[in-house]
């Protein structure tokens, strides 16, 4: 699953907990919380189960018959027991006899007419109705949006199918499906596995008929009808299907015509093909994740559609996203985890594949100036590094985080390195041959491993997936002239406590002199050791995990002009990288900033460039600001031009730099350099800015890149005569990005303003979930304590999806403390006056959402989905 509500303001999960922590913001978890972090006993093994489906548009009410053959597994089993929420049960028989039930909170209870023994069956035919909380949803044209195209949609990661279908809901069992859907006739379904039949119904209604027949887990069910666009495609035989929101099926193939060729390399690289029926892609509105992986059905996020005009201006466009989705058709969906402790074989190996794709598909620069990323986005989260990849203690926080994700993948990408690419691939394989159609835990991959492979991989999983945290390295190195050898110190500085301990770590290091680089491997494996390495002349440049493989953080004692060799000559982009954050620590240095301009105008990796711009942005003086400027003219391409424009903004006081942001935000070649422009200028505070976002506010842009940008930054700008063009944009009937914007910059503005705060917090109890999520940050980081009883009366409904609750309840927390810290000071209890507390809480977001839209370019969420539960 993709988790990310930050993809436009929409996109994977995982991101908005992962800048949180950046930000030093105390956010909520926005990942799905599973009830149950242990896999069940069972009494019965559901084996296929028959659904036929019927909807009440009017009440979005589901009417469901649904029959589960089941197998016992215990014998003197009296009962079967079925998840259900909500649901109101008709009849129940048991082999086509009528049966007694109960229904309870959370379950369907079924009586057996007599003790059952080990294997015997039972057909159990269900009759129900509800009106589902979540689970299933309907997205349907109302008076604000009149020309919505009708959908319903399904999402049950992980515990929701409960909602709409009395099942079994946990993932350690597996069961065949036959989906049967009856909805209006103009309308096209889709469901997992293959497509049997349309019949007509009467009444101007269609019969879709849909059969899978390799058992999944219930959380993988998908339900979708509605009104969409459709493109179809094979691979090898088999469908390859797209679906978009009625009107935007000219978006599909420009995103998406890559999945073909996705699925011919993950099928060849694993050894093991695609193994559904087919593989459709639908791309639905509001929905509660970035994607989902459901069996042969993925559910993506239609944000994902993105206009074609500025395809070119996203060096990998939706790849991450889709790769990912597809990755799971393995890795999740054929093997499944038993529990969702081990959710990481699931999402981890996902990840890993987002690195697969782009190692295969896009150059190498790329490709590792991607996985530096990942690794700086794990780094920025040290709530994450005490725990363990594995684990089930998660009763306050979530086990879908970015060690799930990110470390997993990472972690991956390690193993390979360590032990091969034949190996890793020989391994994978004979676990997915395995475990095909089974569910897993983490030690049935380190046994496939190792059976494939006659190796031991034990101690690798128990420092890097049962252990917690990653290695903190301070290096050293003196050279001995008389001996011709570099004596190099190597100290492992983490905090061995909990489940943190010294790493066993194989490292390259690249020694440089005036006759050539040699690189030497060595095994680290103590808190402090000492390595002696041939050097036939004083070193130009030493690197320590040449080419950065490893999840680490170092420090690396280095002179200025060793770390400017650095980023001038190695090879690697991670080893540039490194160079480049070293200088930009050093204050108030003109050599170490020009040394990153040179890289900005002339390194060959545009994701280096990226990395130098932002750093320039980071020490934010004028000498940064002049080497920022004078670059524009030699970087043409859009995702550099964009990091440069974004970094202006942190340059304060400089005519200069407003004007040119001026002149960039209303005709440069680059929209993402024009949207970064709108935003800078309202950073900055430019004498012109209120009229010129004005303008953009009001002018049309492909997506309303523009628009949305001018938006936000009215919110940067603080400048209260923007409130009415807010509030306007905010209302409903507006396009629903430009909403979420308008609602955060709202949340900066007028906060003694009693009615924007009452305005913000009718958003609350809206059906469209970014705009709810937007309207509780908002309410959060305004600090107005009188929006406190709407978000503990949101926290009472019933529709909240499971990530939501705690959100929610930290911004109660957050309203909570700053009332009272205004209290003991003596201020008043307006919110208006709330100081340097709220400056600082509108820095920290400003930071987080620089950092959100830079993230948002690569993912995930990043499964990367932002889970529902």
């Amino acid at each position: 699953m993709t988790i990310s509500w930050c993809r436009n303001a929409n996109r994977i999960r995982w991101v908005i907990l992962t800048l949180a922590a950046i930000a030093g913001i105390a956010i909520a978890s926005m990942h799905l919380r599973a009830d149950e972090p242990y896999a069940r006993n069972r009494d019965y093994d559901l084996q296929h189960s028959r659904i036929a489906l019927r909807f009440d548009l009017e009440q979005k009410k589901v009417i469901g018959d649904v029959t589960h053959t089941l197998s016992i597994l215990r014998d003197g089993t009296t009962k079967v027991a079925f998840d259900s929420v909500g649901l109101t049960m008709q009849s129940v028989t048991v082999n086509k006899a009528p049966a007694k039930f109960d229904s309870t909170a959370s379950k369907l209870i079924v009586p057996l007419p007599t003790a059952a023994h080990s294997g015997e069956k039972f057909d159990v035919e269900i009759r129900y109705e509800g009106k589902p909380a979540k689970g299933l949803y309907f997205i349907l044209p109302d008076k604000d949006y009149p020309n919505r195209p009708k959908q319903i949609w399904s999402q049950g990661e992980s515990e929701d199918t409960r909602y709409y279908l009395p099942t079994y809901d946990y993932p350690n069992d597996r069961l065949t499906t036959e989906t049967i859907l009856t909805v209006p006739a103009s309308w096209i379904t889709v469901a997992n596995g293959k497509l049997i039949n349309i019949t007509n119904a009467g009444d101007d209604m269609k019969t879709w008929t849909w059969r899978e027949s390799l058992p999944s887990s219930t959380y993988l069910i998908t339900v979708v009808a509605g009104e969409f666009d459709e493109i179809k495609e094979t691979w090898h035989g088999l469908p390859v299907t797209y679906y978009a929101p009625k009107g935007r099926g000219d978006r599909l193939l420009p995103n998406y015509e890559r999945t073909p060729e996705m699925m011919e390399l993950f099928s060849k690289k694993l050894g093991v093909n695609y193994p559904w029926e087919k593989y459709a892609q639908v791309m639905v509105d509001d929905f509660v994740a970035g994607g989902m992986e459901n069996s042969s059905a993925t559910t993506n996020n239609s944000s994902s559609l993105r206009n074609k005009k500025l395809l070119a201006e996203y060096p990998g466009d939706e790849d991450p996203l889709i790769s990912h989705e597809l990755a799971h058709q393995w890795f999740g969906d054929l093997v499944t985890c038993s529990d969702w402790g081990n959710v990481w074989l699931n999402e981890g190996f996902a990840t890993f594949f987002e690195m697969v794709w782009s190692e295969s598909h896009y150059s190498k620069d790329q490709a590792d100036y991607e996985r530096w990323k990942a690794v700086q986005e794990w780094l920025g989260q040290p709530s994450l590094y005490a725990k363990p990849i594995v684990r089930h203690d998660f009763d306050d926080s979530s086990e879908f985080d970015d060690n799930a994700y990110g470390k997993g993948g990472l972690v991956l990408y390690m193993l390979r390195q360590q032990i091969g690419e034949d190996a890793f691939y020989r391994g994978l394989r004979h676990y997915l041959d395995v475990h095909r159609g089974k569910n897993v835990v983490t030690a049935d991959l380190i046994k496939s491993i190792e059976e494939a492979n006659h190796i031991d991989v034990q101690q690798f999983f128990d420092e890097w997936i049962y252990g917690a945290g990653a290695p903190k390295f301070e290096v050293g190195y003196k050279y001995e002239e008389g001996k011709h050898q570099i004596a190099l110190t190597v100290k492992q500085t983490q905090k061995v406590e909990g489940h943190v301990g010294i790493f066993h770590v194989p490292v390259d290091f690249e020694v440089t002199t005036a006759s050539g680089a040699k690189l030497h491997s060595i095994a680290v494996s103590k808190d402090a050791e000492t390595f002696l390495l041939p050097a036939d002349s004083a070193p130009l440049m030493v690197l320590f995990d040449q080419g950065g493989r490893i999840l680490k953080s170092v420090e690396f004692h280095k002179e200025k002009k060793e770390w400017s060799y650095q980023l001038k000559n190695a090879s690697e982009l991670a080893d540039r990288a490194e160079a480049v954050q070293a200088l930009a620590r050093l204050k108030n240095d003109d050599e170490a900033v020009a040394a990153l301009g040179s890289a900005l105008n002339t390194d060959k990796a545009w994701g280096l460039r990226d990395i130098a711009a932002d750093a320039l942005g980071r020490i934010g003086n004028a000498a940064a600001g002049k080497q920022l400027l004078d670059s524009l003219d030699a970087n043409a391409q859009p995702d550099v031009r964009s990091h440069i424009v974004a970094a202006l903004g942190n340059i304060k006081d400089e005519p200069k730099i407003t004007a040119k942001l001026s002149a960039i935000a209303d005709s440069d070649a680059s929209y993402r350099a024009r949207a970064n422009a709108l935003q800078s200028i309202g950073k900055l505070k430019a004498p012109n800015a209120l009229p010129v976002l004005t303008a953009a506010v009001n002018a049309d842009s492909p997506d309303d890149i523009l628009r949305n940008a001018a938006l936000r930054s009215l919110g940067y700008l603080g400048d209260d005569k923007g409130v009415p063009l807010l509030r306007e944009w905010a209302a409903p009937g507006k396009a629903m990005e430009s909403r979420q914007a308008a609602i955060a910059s709202l949340g900066r503005l007028e906060k003694s303003n009693k009615e924007v705060t009452a305005q913000i917090a009718g958003y609350l109890t809206e059906s469209h979930y970014p705009v709810r999520y937007a309207a509780i940050y908002a309410l959060g980081s305004r600090g107005d304590a009188s929006a406190i009883p709407a978000l503990q009366a949101l926290l009472k409904s019933d529709d909240l999806s499971i990530e939501m609750a705690p959100t929610v309840k930290e911004q109660i927390t957050h309203l909570q403390k700053e009332e009272k810290g205004k209290a003991a000071s003596g201020e008043e209890g307006d919110s208006g006056k709330s100081g340097d507390s709220n400056e600082g809480v509108a820095q920290r977001l400003d930071k987080l959402e620089h950092l959100l839209q830079e993230m948002s370019d690569r993912l995930k969420s990043i499964e990367t989905r932002l889970p529902q539960k």
